[in-house]
């Protein structure tokens, strides 16, 4: 059963969290950011010296797992859940009396969040979240007098967890954080180095390629009548005259006409990325997701909105009108660019402010999905979806389609900062902005059918994602949108999936069949608990698909 508080600001649905934690319970199997246990005790001060220990120890440990971070799971023994007996089964009040421990023998104090749920059997058992934190080690502050000695805690003692193990942290081990932490808060520095080099050297590129056509144009007009020599011969002693080295000569010559254009894109693009990563005042870490920060909310939508606004209207430009593909590649180099999950280093933040950051890219992926899917370009849908959401310091990499959880984290957020209570607050204004900015490429053709066709695309991408990565069939769920709960989308997928657009075998790894199968008895699971699926109610794609004759590849 869903939690019975779960917060909104974690890396995880519901759903989702209590199938990782149920997978560690069954594989009985502690690890250095999880841990397993029967009760939690709060009223002795031996129960508050090993929890305060235990949360200590799994907040100073680093690991890539599970996003760094740690579990402290109770009511449950290694490969079954037991239930509690006499820990408060009221989440509110447990982590209210965490906290206050925290508060009280901890610095800095770790932040926590309790989370209580039920299985079928009514067992009631839960989870203790400790998200990762820049603020290592977490050292008792005050002494704490245990009936068993060992128990006791002395001002400045603090815990590491190694393995399955809790022990005393050591010098190496501060070394360890010291060094995690300067490179963690480092690294939006250097990142802002790159960047800057990168756009200096485009630069410098930009001004010599112009000096260099002035050059070889004037080479060119000063000597039209002294002889047949070649554009490639002028071409090559201008730039010897400028002083080039041969590199720089070389790459002159073979030099495309659309490179230009090309580099122009990607910098635009590279200009967006360090908006995204840096601390600037305009676009906040902590945002509010409140009525009275609506306004600068709104103003911080709309300067992603601003900066993401030309890439928008290049992506729909390529894939509408780049019959040969000339600029397939800058443009996959811009996704590539900004398909980068951020989290801070070294400032406050809450997990709206880096899901705020995700929604440039997903802007631009419904940019192409809409007008990919009026130009039936597979091809290049498929390379989009191939490309990995990079996560700064971690190995693992996950799919480009992972940024529309994360932007899920501002939804509460964007129904405030535009006054609405919509299912899908997010997708709404890309609507908008779509139609307010690139409408118009799409002449004849009415907004309603180029916004729910690449839509509904973009949204049978999640299935066949969950298909090739082999996850249980019952699991799968198409990615939330507003088709789900708009009547007007209906006619419009209707009448998309009646025209046979076989084509979708291009973009999709799966036969497009078993896709849409598992659309129809598994959609209701993207549905938000409080809204009703009104826009592909009866509509039954697979039907309809086999009716107009559809095949698969």
């Amino acid at each position: 059963m869903a939690p019975s508080n779960a917060p909104q600001l974690l890396p995880w649905s519901n759903a989702e969290l209590e199938a990782l934690l149920r997978d560690l319970i069954d594989h009985g199997v502690e690890t250095p950011k999880a841990d397993l246990k029967e009760e939690l005790d709060t009223g002795t001060n031996d129960g508050k010296a090993d929890l305060l220990k235990d949360i200590g120890a799994i907040a100073n440990t680093y690991a890539t797992e599970y996003h760094d971070y740690g579990f402290l799971i109770y009511g449950v023994t290694r490969n079954a859940i037991t239930g509690v007996k006499t820990t408060q089964t009221d989440t509110d009040k447990l982590q209210s009396h965490i906290e206050e421990l925290l508060k009280a023998y901890l610095s800095p104090m770790p932040q926590i969040y309790v989370i209580g749920f039920t299985s079928k059997q009514g067992e009631r058992w839960g989870v203790v979240v400790i998200p990762p934190r820049n603020t290592k080690p977490h050292m008792f502050v005050k002494n704490l007098q245990a009936v068993d000695a060992k128990r006791s805690r002395k001002r400045g003692e603090w815990f590491v967890r190694r393995g399955s193990t809790t022990d005393v942290g050591l010098p190496e081990d501060l070394a360890v954080i010291t060094q995690r932490q300067m490179d963690s808060m480092l690294e939006p520095l250097r990142e802002s180095v790159r960047t800057l080099q990168s756009r200096v050297a485009r630069t410098e590129e930009q001004y010599t390629s112009a000096l260099f056509k002035l050059v070889t144009a004037s080479a060119l007009q000063k000597g039209a009548s002294q002889g047949p020599e070649t554009h490639g011969e002028v071409a090559d002693t201008s730039a010897s005259v400028l002083g080039l080295d041969l590199p720089t000569r070389l790459k002159q010559r073979l030099q495309r006409q659309g490179d230009a254009l090309a580099n122009e894109l990607v910098s635009e693009a590279m200009a967006l990325r360090e908006l995204l990563d840096g601390g600037n005042t305009t676009l906040p870490w902590s945002p509010q997701p409140t009525d009275l920060d609506a306004a600068a909310n709104r103003q911080m939508i709309e300067t992603l909105e601003k900066g993401t606004q030309q890439l928008m209207a290049s992506f729909a430009t390529i894939l509408l009108h780049d019959r040969n593909g000339s600029f397939t590649d800058a443009l996959l180099r811009v996704a590539k660019t900004l398909a980068r999950a951020v989290q801070p280093s070294g400032v406050g933040f809450n997990l709206i402010g880096p899901a705020l950051r995700d929604y440039p890219l997903v802007m631009l992926l419904y940019t192409a999905f809409v007008s990919g899917t009026q130009a039936n370009s597979g091809g290049i849908l498929k390379r989009l979806l191939e490309i990995p959401l990079r996560q700064r310091g971690r190995e693992n990499r996950g799919n480009i389609l992972s940024a529309f959880l994360y932007v899920r984290r501002a939804k509460e957020l964007f129904n405030t900062a535009f006054g609405g209570h919509w299912c899908e607050p997010i997708a709404m204004r890309i609507r908008q902005v779509l139609s307010d900015h690139i409408g118009d490429l799409f002449a004849g053709i009415a907004e309603p059918e180029y916004f729910f066709r690449g839509e509904f695309v973009l949204a049978l991408a999640a299935i066949d994602r969950g298909i090739t990565d082999k996850i249980q069939i019952e699991r799968i769920a198409p990615l939330p949108g507003l088709y789900l709960y708009l009547t007007e989308a209906n006619d419009v997928i209707r009448d998309f999936i009646s025209e046979r657009p076989d084509w979708l075998n291009d973009v999709y790894r799966n036969p497009l069949p078993e896709i849409l199968r598992i659309f129809d008895s598994n959609w209701s699971k993207a549905v938000s608990s409080d809204c009703i699926g009104t826009g592909v109610y009866g509509l039954n794609a697979s039907t309809l698909y086999q009716l107009a004759g559809g095949s698969g590849p």
